[in-house]
């Protein structure tokens, strides 16, 4: 029987791990992805409304 884990090397899986056992770390990570990933930043989703809400850490929007 396979168990399907969602994929820590995207955006949308490392925010479904951080949510799913309440780790910010992986929370932060998947924001920070998202923020890079221009095209996925317009989907209407949780994630992207979060990456939207924070800016760059070191200054603003490029």
């Amino acid at each position: 029987m396979k168990t399907l884990l969602p994929n820590v090397n995207t955006s949308e899986g490392c925010f479904e791990i951080g949510v799913t056992i309440s780790n910010p770390v992986f929370t932060e990570d998947a924001i920070n992805k998202r923020k890079h990933e221009r095209e996925l930043l317009n989907k209407i989703c949780i994630l992207s409304m979060l990456a939207r809400l924070r800016p760059i850490q070191k200054g603003c929007w490029q």
